[in-house]
Order: C-alpha cells, then sequence, then structure tokens
C-alpha cells in the first residue's frame, strides 16, 4: 500500500522533478600575499628583488619536487617541517630538501590549485601505556586556498594554545569531530593540522589528545616553507555541476535531505536540510542498484522485525547477518520500487559522532549505501558476496590510509574542489592486497575495494558502505551532508533523472498542491522506548 500511495504522490511530481535543478556551494578564495614568503627564504642576506625572489623559489621548488611532486602546483605557500638548510633556499645552488627526523618525510603528499595535504605517520617519543597501544599517530597538515560557507557549526570548545602564540598570532585548537585541530593563518592562507584522538579517558585503541598534544606542537614550532607557486586566483567561486539526466526515473525517488526516518534524529532533533551538491561525483559503486537508508534504523538490519534490535544483538556479540534467501532484497527494506526505492538521508541520525553541520552537534556523518539483490553464498546464507560489489573512486585523487586501516580516505584537489571522501566497513585486509596505502594516485571510476561488513571485525556491521565528504572550511576539516551530492551522481550513473518525494500532508495537499482527495499514508513507525533515552549509538 504504502509503494503504490508514493507512486501515485510521484506521478504528480514527475513533470516538476524534471524541472528542477541543483545547486552547488558558495565558495570564496584566499588573498594569498606571497611578500613574507619571500622575505622569509631570502633571509637576512639575500638579495631582495622580485628576479631573485622568483629565482630561488624556482630552484627550491625543483629540489623539493625531488621528493614531493608537483609541489610548485600549490597556489599558496607550502610549509612542512624541513630542514633551516632546506627552508632557506641557497642563492647559488639547489641544494636537497631534508625533513627532520622526528617526522620524516611524509608518507602522503599532494599539491594542486585548492592548495595542498601532507600527512605523516609520527611515533611518539613518550612510551606508550602498554605494549598492545599504538605508537604512532596521524598527523594531517592542510594549506587552504579556497573555503567552503557551510555555516556555523554546532559544537566543539575552543581551548588556545599559549605556548604557540608567539609564533602563530591567533591560533586556534579545539577538538571537534573526532580530532584535536590546529588552525592558523600565514600569507593570507588559511593552515589546519589534525590529529585523531580521544578527548576523554584513556583508551586501549586510541591515544588521548594531551598524549599526542606535544608531538603536535613541535610539528608546528619545525614548519618551513618547502615551495608553492604565486598564482592568479580564479575569477568566479561557483563550482561547474553537470547537466542532470532528460528523463525522469519511473521508480528512483528520494525523500528531501533532512528528512530523516521519524523519531531517529540524534537528540531528538531533524537532520541537515541543506540541498547543497558539493561535487559532481562518481557513485562510489560500480553498479546500480543501490539505496540509501539507515541500517540501524531499519526493519531488517539484522535478520529483525523491530527497530533497535540490531543495538541489542551487537551489545551481545551477535554478529549482523543477511535476510535468509538468495538476496538481500527482502519487504522489509524500503520498497517504493523494483530497486529498493526511496531513498532517505540518514546523515545526522542518532549517533554518538560530533557532526557541526547536524542541529544536535551530533550525527552520522555520512551516508549508508547498500547494493540491491546482494547474492550470498551457497554454503553460507550469514554471509555476502562482498566481490559482487565493487566499490569506485568517487573523483581523481590520492590515497590517505596506513597498512591494516579499516578507512580509505580519497584527497581530491583541483579547480574549484577541495574535499576528502572516506570510505568504511571495506575489508582492510582485501585493501592492503590491493595496495591502497597512502600515497597511491587513483582514477574516477577506479576499483577500490569492495563492499563488507567490517567493523572492528567481520560481520561487525550490516553489509553496506559507509560514504562521507569532508570540505575545508574556517574550522577546517569539516563534515558536510553527501545526501544530495550522491543523488546527482546516481542520476548519471543510470542515465535517468529522480523524483524527490515532497512533504505530505494528510488533509490532501503535497507541497501547497491540492490533490483533490487525502493521499493514503502510512502512519510512520515510532522510536522504540528502549531507544529513546539510550546512549548514542556508534554504528556508523
Amino acid at each position: 500500500m504504502q509503494a503504490r500511495c508514493i507512486a501515485a504522490a510521484l506521478l504528480l511530481f514527475a513533470t516538476a522533478a524534471a524541472a528542477q535543478d541543483f545547486k552547488g556551494p558558495r565558495i570564496s578564495y584566499l588573498p594569498v600575499d606571497w611578500t613574507a614568503a619571500f622575505a622569509e627564504l631570502r633571509g637576512s642576506t639575500g638579495e631582495a628583488t622580485a628576479d631573485a625572489d622568483t629565482a630561488r623559489l624556482k630552484r627550491l621548488n625543483a629540489a623539493a619536487g625531488k621528493l614531493l611532486p608537483r609541489v610548485a602546483d600549490s597556489p599558496i605557500p607550502v610549509l612542512l617541517p624541513v630542514t633551516r638548510e632546506t627552508a632557506r633556499a641557497p642563492a647559488d645552488k639547489p641544494g636537497d630538501v631534508g625533513f627532520l627526523p622526528e617526522f620524516g618525510r611524509p608518507a602522503m603528499f599532494q599539491a594542486g590549485p585548492a592548495g595542498y595535504d601532507a600527512a605523516f605517520y609520527v611515533t611518539l617519543p613518550e612510551p606508550p601505556r602498554s605494549k598492545s597501544e599504538p605508537r604512532k599517530i596521524e598527523l594531517l597538515l592542510s594549506g587552504f586556498a579556497l573555503l567552503y560557507d557551510i555555516g556555523p557549526r554546532a559544537g566543539g570548545e575552543e581551548k588556545p594554545p599559549i605556548g604557540l602564540q608567539a609564533e602563530f598570532p591567533g591560533i586556534r585548537r579545539f577538538y571537534f569531530e573526532g580530532q584535536m585541530r590546529y588552525l592558523f593563518s600565514r600569507y593570507g592562507a588559511l593552515y589546519a593540522l589534525a590529529v585523531e584522538c580521544l578527548d576523554t579517558g584513556a583508551n586501549s585503541r586510541r591515544l588521548t589528545c594531551q598524549e599526542v598534544q606535544g608531538a603536535a606542537e613541535r610539528f608546528l614550532k619545525a614548519l618551513s616553507v618547502a615551495g608553492g607557486t604565486p598564482q592568479q586566483a580564479p575569477q568566479t567561486a561557483a563550482i561547474s555541476l553537470p547537466n542532470r539526466p532528460e528523463s525522469v526515473s519511473s521508480d528512483f525517488a528520494y525523500y528531501d535531505p533532512g528528512d530523516l526516518i521519524p523519531g531517529t534524529g540524534a537528540r531528538q532533533r531533524g537532520g541537515n536540510s541543506a540541498d547543497v551538491v558539493f561535487a559532481a561525483l562518481r557513485f562510489p559503486l560500480a553498479e546500480s542498484p543501490a539505496q540509501i537508508y539507515s541500517q540501524v534504523f531499519m526493519d531488517v538490519g539484522d535478520c529483525t522485525q523491530a527497530l533497535g534490535d540490531s543495538e541489542k544483538r551487537r551489545r551481545n556479540g551477535a554478529p549482523f547477518r543477511c535476510p535468509d534467501g538468495d538476496s538481500a532484497a527482502s519487504a522489509g527494506t524500503p520498497s517504493g520500487g523494483p530497486y529498493n526505492y526511496p531513498w532517505r538521508d540518514n546523515f545526522c541520525e542518532l549517533r554518538s559522532f560530533n557532526v557541526g553541520q547536524c542541529p544536535a552537534g551530533f550525527g552520522h556523518q555520512g551516508e549508508d549505501i547498500s547494493p540491491v539483490d546482494c547474492r550470498l553464498y551457497s554454503r553460507d546464507l550469514s554471509q555476502c558476496e562482498r566481490k559482487e560489489h565493487p566499490v569506485v573512486a568517487a573523483r581523481d585523487g590520492m590515497v590517505l590510509r596506513a597498512p591494516g586501516q579499516a578507512s580509505l580516505t580519497l584527497v581530491s584537489n583541483a579547480a574549484s574542489e577541495h574535499i576528502l571522501f572516506r570510505y568504511l566497513h571495506m575489508n582492510p585486509k582485501l585493501i592492503d592486497a590491493d595496495g591502497f596505502f597512502s600515497g597511491r594516485a587513483v582514477r574516477e571510476g577506479e576499483t577500490i575495494g569492495r563492499v563488507g561488513n567490517y567493523a572492528g571485525r567481520e560481520a561487525g556491521t550490516s553489509y553496506h558502505l559507509h560514504f562521507d565528504m569532508q570540505v575545508p572550511t574556517n574550522d577546517g576539516w569539516s563534515f558536510v551532508n553527501p545526501y544530495m551530492s550522491l543523488v546527482l551522481a546516481y542520476e548519471r550513473l543510470i542515465g535517468h533523472r529522480g523524483i524527490p518525494i515532497p512533504d505530505v500532508v494528510r488533509d490532501g495537499t503535497i507541497a501547497g498542491a491540492s490533490l483533490g482527495s487525502p493521499v493514503n499514508v502510512p502512519e510512520p513507525k515510532p522510536m522504540p522506548a528502549s531507544l529513546k533515552h539510550k546512549s548514542r549509538p556508534r554504528h556508523r
């Protein structure tokens, strides 16, 4: 009944959907001033002329380029923990670029029109709390030539580092979205250092922010200019989105961004309703059909028939399981069409993760994407066949991932675009075997893994891909809702335009248009009382 009612409503809006256009984000370019960078390179004895400054920087880029490919492509001065001899860029010879021993050469470095990113894996000199705890931390340093305007964030108390104020006037430090981050302005650009840590008590798997603070601040104090090239800023701050398909799909439909399953928002708040397409993506699954829908608040998340049962089962150690049969598609999943539509946003649903763009300051950070018709092993109905569903790169970019790491991040740096795309739940052993580690370049559409159910272990979550996006803002890398970007990407994959599902009002109107008679829409299932007072689930 629900599927027939939705289909009837969609017919009324097919024409309107054909005329709908998507909008891109607001972007601003920073006014980069190379004057101070040139002064730093020449020191107190170097020749202070334009020709000498240009030649000195060219020699530095040539030397640095031996270890940092395309370092000269950065339109802002590239700051890295290089030796002082490198930073002074001798006028008479190129010399060699050297990195300080504590930090070494970056495991990943990428420069482009939007700035640069460099990742370092640093071994802490302090002894660990136990032999089983990690000794290394990941430091991600980014220089931003452009910023996305996504509005103010919710959460993140700032605690300025007193010991760095003299060298970095106005520097900010705060814990936000799972990272301790430092932000400072220099040469007109914005630089951000981020390190994953816990802002709470000790944990057996992650270090606290207090433990990594010393290394982070030593890293900042070691930064010097290592390259880059003055460039003219683009004349426009708008991104170009591709045309949507002309034909309208007969079945693909999607709820509006921010329209969560009723009662599933963090702290009973709603979602992020921004209808922004942040990038023209390649859909991250190689093939259709696919669905975007919550993996926690769906009826058959793990073969149960009640919302919330999956959380209880995980707490008791039981693995997720696909529905019995030869396909993961079932009557309990969304069924607005033959391919398990409509889609539903879950960016801000109940989770324990900081999300500055969610009304409650907490949420999911990304979207759950599931392939439809998930074939099962004939010998074991509890496991989906991962090899049937390739995961692909959403854009050209560079991999950011340490060996054994469960997440794979793709760093995109292009004209009018600087984005981190993160993929979760693929089996890290398989990703390791395919050689996807920090520094590897990939092309849009290239297979980078397989959909899995890994979350600390095999069968640790349902069979799906978690996909999220981060963009540079005044607060550093910030999570944004990828929902509408994925809608456009999916339309391009299937070659048909999707139909937005308008708000349905029970007096017979849809989005203000009279239908002549009430629409029969089933009442939404309420959130179980057992979940209303629970702590936020950590499942992605």
